[in-house]
């Protein structure tokens, strides 16, 4: 009987009951210490491929300039900066914004696909929940569905201070980034507190804000922690930085310091002030 009793304890693999459990408890205590570590780097790798897909629409910026001389811009300078994005009237209307009259950094993007080989799935950040644009022939439309479609914000290129073929010749100067955390990120705070905050006015397209991925005009494309990656100028005395550079994703008033993080743009006008000013949208 006390033969039985020990058997019944036991699985049929030997173990008993008691040393089952203690092996799934070590096995869940591993899971639970290796799945963050996994985590990461899932998200490391998302970076990567999102950093891989500025690169290639950056390189199309450069295959559509050698017909124009000129980065993707389709309706002419607005002085007082107004745009309009995602417009449902712009993605079928002919000729796009240029038609109807108002810039639109979505349409100059989606020129990208109308004029080069550049495909809906690169303007996709894998870290985000974004998803491509349905259209099966880009040169049917002239903008983005949503803002779902879209995980990038391009520079605003209808400014007249700008130069007449784009941004300005400065190696350094940002063209494309991450989305803009104040317009299609649905950050409301103050561009200051917020630059102060833990996410230090990164794009909201990466885990917990730590990184924003940005493109520049030479073709070098980098990660960076901080969005104040522009032009630098005078500083700004009210700022806590020595050196001020251009927060690139917002604008700063003409003649005044170039803008660590003042002014957060709004998804129908775009300021600019001179032009060391990147102001990326949406």
């Amino acid at each position: 009987m006390a033969g039985t009793e020990s058997s019944s304890r036991r699985c049929g693999t030997g173990f008993t009951i008691i040393e089952l459990m203690v092996v799934i408890a070590i096995i869940a205590l591993l899971v639970s210490i290796l799945l963050p570590s996994l985590s990461r780097a899932r998200e490391i790798s998302r970076r990567t491929v999102c950093l891989t897909n500025l690169r290639g629409i950056g390189q199309g910026m450069y295959i559509y300039t050698q017909d124009g001389e000129r980065f993707p811009a389709r309706a002419g300078s607005s002085a007082v900066g107004s745009m309009t994005i995602f417009d449902p009237n712009h993605r079928t209307a002919p000729g796009g914004a240029s038609t109807l009259g108002t810039p639109s950094p979505t349409v100059d993007l989606w020129l990208l696909m109308r004029e080069t080989t550049i495909v809906p799935k690169q303007f996709i950040c894998p870290s985000t929940t974004d998803q491509p644009d349905s259209a099966q022939e880009p040169t049917a439309y002239y903008d983005f569905t949503t803002a779902a479609n879209l995980s990038y914000a391009y520079h605003y290129q209808h400014s007249t201070v700008l130069d007449p073929i784009g941004p300005g010749s400065h190696s350094q100067f940002p063209v494309l980034a991450d989305a803009n955390p104040y317009i299609k990120g649905g950050v409301t705070s103050f561009v200051f507190y917020d630059r102060v905050g833990p996410g230090r006015g990164n794009s909201v397209n990466h885990t917990k804000r730590e990184v924003s991925n940005v493109w520049f005009v030479d073709g070098h494309a980098v990660t960076v922690r901080d969005p104040a990656v522009g032009l630098a100028g005078k500083p700004d005395p009210n700022w806590r930085r020595a050196i001020a550079q251009d927060n690139i994703y917002s604008a700063h008033l003409r003649n005044q310091a170039v803008d660590p993080g003042s002014f957060r743009p709004k998804a129908t006008e775009c300021l600019l002030g001179d032009r060391s000013d990147a102001c990326l949208v949406p």
